[in-house]
């Protein structure tokens, strides 16, 4: 029982640090662009995920339909949106704990 547990624990752990690496790349996108400031940003994008958690139980899809996931209004260079990725992932670690 002990090892199912720890299993299911470590499985959790690890969703919620792809998790956090997601949060942290596309609030990075939008950060990159101008088009949020960080806490700003990261909070849509957690935002989002609530709410696409919260669509999937919907049927008609509506939900999902008005939950787009933000998109940045300009690309920026991989290389400017991973280092902001790297200094916004603690915070983005802090918003998937609460998913």
């Amino acid at each position: 029982m002990i090892g199912s547990t720890l299993a299911v624990q470590d499985g959790e752990e690890q969703c919620r640090n792809e998790n956090a690496k997601i949060i942290a790349t596309e609030a990075a996108r939008l950060v990159a662009a101008g088009d949020m400031g960080r806490p700003e940003a990261i909070n849509t994008v957690a935002n989002h995920f609530r709410s696409s958690s919260e669509a999937m139980g919907d049927e008609t899809g509506v939900c999902a339909l008005q939950n787009p996931l933000p998109t940045p209004s300009r690309e920026a260079p991989r290389a400017q949106v991973a280092a902001i990725a790297a200094e916004l992932l603690p915070d983005a670690q802090q918003a998937a704990e609460t998913l």
